[in-house]
C-alpha cells in the first residue's frame, strides 16, 4: 500500500539521497546538499516543505513546494517554488507524481499562496494549471564592447572579492542593501549566504576606494545578480569581472523591471537576447494583479479605466474552483516584471 505524506523531522537525509540518485540517472552526479544549501545543506530542517510518496516505507517520489514572499513597498505575496520533483524508475507510470503535485497545490490554497512557479516541461506540468509565461533578458559582452564602449561611462576603479566565510560581516551589509529593494523576495540573513551559492554560483564584494559598494553574484560566465549602491558603476563592474574570468563573453541577466539598466545597457552590449521565462500558476487572480500592477505602475503611468478579465470553464485544470471575472486598470499588458530568488524567478506578462 502506497503512503502519502509530508516528511517528517529526520527524513531530510532519506530525502536528499532519493533525489541526488533519481537526478543523476539523467548522467550528471547530482549533489543536491551542496547545489541548493538552504534547502539540502547542513543542518537545515527542511522536511515539512516535501510531500513523499512511500512504499513500505521507503521513499518513491518527492516533491518539493518551497514558501516564500515576494515585496513591493509595503506590499507581499505569498508564493510557492517547486522543485525535486522525483519518482524512482521503477515506480514511474503509477500516479505518484500527479498524486503529489496535487498535494503539494492543495497545500498552497490551505496556506494562502497567490502565486507559484517551477522550471520543467511544459505539458507535464500543464495538466496542474501551469504555464511558461515572462521573460529574462541576456546581454552578452565581449572584449572589444568594453574597449569600444569604456568612453560613453564614468569609470571607478572598483574590485571585486570573493566571500566565501560564513561569518564574513560583509554578509550583513549584502543583506542590507538586497533588503533596501523597493521590489525582491525575502531573504534572511542567516540564509543569504546558502541562496546566493546555490548551483555552485559566488558572490563577489564589490569594492571602490577600499569601501562597500555593492555585490555580484555569478556562475562561469553568467552574472545573475549585481546590486550595487551606485548604479552608474554597472560597466565598471561588469569590465573587472570579465577582465577575471577567463571567457570570451560576458553574459548578465536582466529582468523586464529594470529598465534603467536595459537602456544602459542596450547601447554597449554585443547582443541581447530575449528568452521566455519559468512556468506559473496564479492562484489568486486578484492578489497577483493588484501586486504587480502596483509594480508596473511605480515605472510607467496606467490609463485610467477598468478592463473585465475572465477565464473559459474549459481551459481550467481539474482541481481549480470556478473563478469570478475580475475588473482591472486599462492598459496595454499586465505585467513585465520579475524576482529572482536563487533558482526561481518571478517574471509574469499578459
Amino acid at each position: 500500500m502506497t503512503e502519502y505524506r509530508k516528511a517528517l523531522c529526520g527524513e531530510l537525509p532519506q530525502i536528499i539521497e532519493f533525489i541526488d540518485m533519481v537526478f543523476s540517472l539523467s548522467g550528471t552526479p547530482h549533489d543536491f546538499a551542496s547545489l541548493v544549501p538552504k534547502l539540502y545543506g547542513n543542518e537545515k530542517n527542511t522536511e515539512p516543505c516535501h510531500f513523499l510518496a512511500l512504499e513500505e516505507g521507503k521513499i518513491k517520489a518527492v516533491v518539493c513546494s518551497l514558501p516564500l514572499t515576494l515585496r513591493f513597498g509595503s506590499r507581499s505575496l505569498t508564493c510557492a517554488a517547486i522543485g525535486s520533483v522525483a519518482v524512482h524508475p521503477d515506480s514511474r507510470g503509477k500516479g505518484y507524481m500527479k498524486r503529489l503535485m496535487n498535494d503539494a497545490i492543495q497545500d498552497m490554497k490551505e496556506n494562502h499562496m497567490a502565486l507559484s512557479c517551477l522550471t520543467g516541461l511544459r505539458q507535464r506540468y500543464r495538466y496542474f494549471g501551469y504555464e511558461p509565461c515572462g521573460s529574462v533578458t541576456t546581454y552578452r559582452f565581449s572584449r572589444d564592447n568594453f574597449r569600444h564602449c569604456r568612453h560613453a561611462f564614468s569609470h571607478y576603479d572598483v574590485c571585486l572579492r570573493e566571500v566565501t566565510g560564513v561569518q564574513d560581516p560583509v554578509w550583513k551589509e549584502i543583506a542590507r542593501l538586497h533588503k533596501a529593494l523597493p521590489y525582491r523576495a525575502d531573504r534572511s540573513a542567516a540564509d543569504f549566504k546558502d541562496i546566493s551559492g546555490s548551483w555552485y554560483e559566488k558572490t563577489y564584494e564589490v569594492l571602490h576606494s577600499g569601501a562597500f559598494a555593492g555585490y555580484l553574484t555569478a556562475g562561469k560566465n553568467t552574472v545573475s545578480e549585481l546590486l550595487l549602491k551606485d548604479e552608474s558603476m554597472v560597466f565598471s563592474c561588469l569590465e573587472t569581472y570579465f577582465r577575471e574570468i577567463s571567457d570570451p563573453e560576458l553574459l548578465l541577466e536582466v529582468y523586464p523591471h529594470e529598465t534603467g539598466r536595459m537602456e544602459t545597457l542596450s547601447a554597449c552590449c554585443e547582443r541581447w537576447q530575449m528568452r521566455q521565462d519559468d512556468n506559473y500558476r496564479i492562484l489568486d487572480f486578484e492578489a497577483v494583479l493588484s501586486f504587480f500592477l502596483s509594480l508596473k505602475a511605480a515605472s510607467e503611468p496606467l490609463i485610467n479605466g477598468a478592463h473585465p478579465v475572465g477565464r473559459k470553464q474549459r481551459q481550467l485544470p481539474a482541481d481549480c474552483d470556478r473563478w469570478n471575472p475580475l475588473r482591472l486598470p486599462h492598459q496595454r499588458n499586465i505585467l513585465l516584471a520579475a524576482v529572482r530568488n536563487r533558482g526561481h524567478t518571478f517574471s509574469l506578462f499578459s
